[in-house]
């Protein structure tokens, strides 16, 4: 069976782990709110030895310092009965554009396309 999650333990082996999907509606404004809730149940690495800067600053995660970059607005926030919203984001735009011997495509686009700077665009963003 091909595990849904794996991360690398402080001993450099990769391990694979079943996060917590069943526990939460299938909504990225839903799924980021209960990983700042229970970090160690997506971050499975928390509870190895270890107090290195990533370890704790997983242990102490908070929605408002999470950011979700994505293309559809309707993911910044969830029509669940919790009405989950993601406070920190930015909306990736998408146009039509004739891409190599395709013709013209629809909704292209994404972090990167046109340029390496959208990289660091959106590192400024974040800080």
């Amino acid at each position: 069976q091909i595990p849904n999650g794996v991360y690398r333990g402080s001993s450099g082996v990769w391990n694979s782990f079943e996060p917590p999907l069943d526990e939460v509606l299938a909504h990225k404004a839903d799924v980021l709110h209960h990983v700042a809730t229970f970090p160690a149940k997506w971050f499975p690495q928390l509870g190895e030895k270890g107090d290195g800067i990533v370890s704790q600053s997983l242990s102490r995660l908070f929605i408002e310092s999470i950011v979700l970059v994505d293309d559809e607005r309707a993911n910044f926030r969830s029509e669940s009965e919790t009405q989950a919203k993601v406070l920190r984001y930015c909306k990736v735009a998408r146009y039509d554009e004739a891409y190599r011997d395709c013709g013209t495509l629809n909704q292209m686009g994404g972090l990167g396309a046109h340029s390496d700077q959208d990289y660091e665009t959106l590192k400024t963003f974040v800080e």
